[in-house]
């Protein structure tokens, strides 16, 4: 017999293909159970060693062994005219045939998942989804929402890792220009919620979501995360990163590819690596960015000033680390640009002259500058320097080239909306409004701004939806609260107005401001000597709060007053404060001959100033 026969005889041929087709079975199924429990990636592929190992095994144990009705025999012990090779052949078959049946139905099942992506817009080949080409009703856009990392360490403290890091991915994905990102205040709404990820994506927007863990201790750091279409709950894409803590840089950078690369997104791997890049080398500089921009999100989140100062500590940390890691610098820059915003809430947490601030907004700035090596960064820095050197045209000009090559950026987003506030832009100010609402949905900070700028439209209705409609979203933002009263009030919802008072009292928004809520609302609902003893208060605690003095005379329809303040800041040539009060609806630059000069030297048009319309007097 020759040998082909008698491998034939002997089943081993069946066994073989028997082996094969239960094992690449086990293997998908592996790969499924494994993904969702987080396993590391060496998991699965010491599965598949091992099945791999057992080929042979099984082959030789087909080649040297029978089974017979005693049990199982050595070939060679068996009798073969009494051999039933040919039944247990015939079982295999069966076998073979159960396997290919599961195998197919696994096949189809993954199948049906591919046509129901492209009933999504997304094509998924080779492992890897894609949109399909823009329609010409306008561009389909890769969308994706990052969901906080839920902290797993056993050290709460580490809260404020998982939640800088988050912030990071996030920020990194944003910088692909052809990726829709949702934006970070309106992802980390969902943290700690159990709402399933079909309805955060549908409240969100977005056809993806990211969503991880982080598990920091001793000498390990494991990070878990997976990509899902948000349509029917397919897992994407899936990674487990095991390492040790000072990986984290090389981390971010793989995570922010590998999900950039799944979403197919055009950038060629050179370009998209520089995108991705944490900045620095120094692992305990890049862990103090974190803890900063962590700080950061809970300030916006809970208007608590304070956090903000912590979030300064912790950049000033990361650039003592390193000298050299001008993205710290950068939110250094803007943290003292905040400072010299007179009108900004959180302004006053750093109890410095104006002079001093600058000299720290200009370091902050310069340093970031002279150590980026990025074209697209330095583009961003050098619009924040323009903007505090009061250049408003060519800050404009910067930012919407820089929006054209990152349009996620809300932070970009919102200076454009003050550039176009600022210059005077009404027509392009409502639009730009309406593009980064259809774009982002409501990003905090972006919302924020575009409430204060609604009101140069003077369009009420306009005024009053964008208002609900962002308090429906971000109700939760003491930011979004006080923004949506004045909105309300402008818009003539007086009453609803006065039913946002109690949330405003509860948050942690300084009580100076408050005063001024009080104010308005007095007026509003016509409480002249309310409203005159709370005038008297904000002017008493005011004393060298210029901003808060002139809104407060607005207000109490003292218009003489506020006129002449200006007109001294005019003359002695304070132009900070001046120019933070351009994107106020009832500013008026006109009668401020150096102020007037500075703007029609930048092609500035000048509109016609609103009237507040809760004011006092009339």
């Amino acid at each position: 017999m020759t040998l082909f026969a008698e491998l034939k005889r002997r089943n081993v041929f069946r066994v073989g293909i028997a082996y094969l087709v239960i094992g690449w079975v086990l293997a998908q199924v592996a790969e499924f159970a494994f993904e969702n429990f987080g396993a590391p990636e060496w998991v699965l592929k010491s599965f598949v060693v091992l099945l791999l190992l057992g080929l042979p095994l099984a082959l030789f144990f087909a080649w040297a062994f029978e089974i017979t009705p005693e049990g199982v025999k050595r070939e060679e012990d068996v009798d073969r005219s009494k051999s039933i090779t040919h039944s247990t052949g015939r079982k295999l078959d069966f076998v073979i045939i159960g396997a290919l049946v599961l195998a197919l139905g696994y096949f189809i099942w993954e199948r049906q998942g591919l046509v129901e992506a492209d009933a999504d817009g997304v094509d998924v080949a080779a492992g890897s989804p894609s949109l399909p080409e823009p329609e010409a009703a306008g561009p389909v856009r890769r969308s994706i929402a990052v969901l906080p990392f839920v902290n797993m360490s056993s050290d709460q403290e580490q809260e404020w890792f998982s939640d800088g890091l988050t912030e990071e991915i996030l920020n990194s994905l944003a910088r692909t220009p052809d990726l829709l990102v949702a934006a970070r205040t309106s992802s980390f709404k969902f943290k700690g919620t159990n709402e399933d990820i079909p309805t955060i994506a549908q409240a969100l927007g977005v056809k993806h979501i990211l969503e991880g863990s982080v598990r920091r201790g001793g000498d390990r750091l494991r990070v878990t995360a997976q990509l899902i279409r948000a349509g029917d709950g397919f897992h994407l894409w899936s990674q487990t990163y095991d390492r040790k803590p000072e990986d984290v840089i090389a981390i971010q950078e793989e995570l922010a590819i590998d999900i950039a690369k799944a979403l197919e997104t055009a950038m060629d791997p050179e370009a998209l690596a520089r995108m991705v890049s944490a900045g620095t080398s120094s692992v305990e500089a890049y862990n103090a960015y974190l803890a900063g921009l962590a700080f950061g999100i809970s300030t916006l989140n809970t208007g608590d000033a304070y956090e903000f100062l912590s979030a300064r500590d912790a950049f000033e940390q990361a650039v003592e680390l390193d000298p050299a890691f001008a993205l710290a610098y950068w939110e250094l820059a803007k943290f003292w640009r905040v400072q010299l915003q007179s009108t900004n809430i959180v302004s006053g947490t750093v109890e410095l002259p104006q002079g001093e601030k600058r000299k720290l907004f200009d370091d902050a700035i310069e340093k970031a500058i002279s150590n980026e090596r990025n074209p697209i960064n330095l583009m961003r820095f050098r619009v924040l320097q323009a903007w505090q050197d009061h250049q408003l045209a060519q800050a404009l000009r910067l930012n919407t080239q820089y929006l054209e090559q990152r349009p996620n950026d809300q932070t970009a987003q919102q200076y454009q909306l003050n550039f176009l506030a600022d210059l005077h832009k009404t027509d392009e100010l409502r639009a730009a409004i309406e593009e980064f609402q259809a774009r982002d949905g409501y990003d905090n900070v972006v919302v924020n701004t575009s409430m204060t700028m609604s009101l140069i439209s003077d369009d009420k209705p306009f005024i009053r939806e964008f208002a609900r409609e962002g308090l429906r979203r971000l109700g939760d933002s003491p930011f979004i609260v006080y923004q949506t009263h004045r909105s309300l009030l402008w818009a003539g919802d007086v009453d609803d107005a006065s039913k946002l008072l109690p949330t405003l009292h509860a948050s942690d928004i300084p009580s100076i401001n408050l005063e001024a809520v009080a104010l308005r609302q007095a007026c509003a609902e016509k409480r002249l000597e309310d409203a005159a003893r709370i005038y008297d208060g904000i002017l008493n605690e005011t004393q060298d709060d210029l901003s808060l003095r002139w809104i407060a005379h607005r207000i109490m329809g003292q218009d003489d007053i506020a006129l002449a303040l200006l007109q001294e800041l005019d003359r002695i040539g304070d132009f900070d404060t001046l120019m933070d009060l351009l994107s106020y609806a009832y500013f008026d630059p006109q009668p401020l001959p150096n102020l007037r000069a500075t703007l029609e030297a930048q092609g500035v048009e000048f509109r016609e100033p609103r009237e507040i319309p809760y004011r006092c007097k009339t």
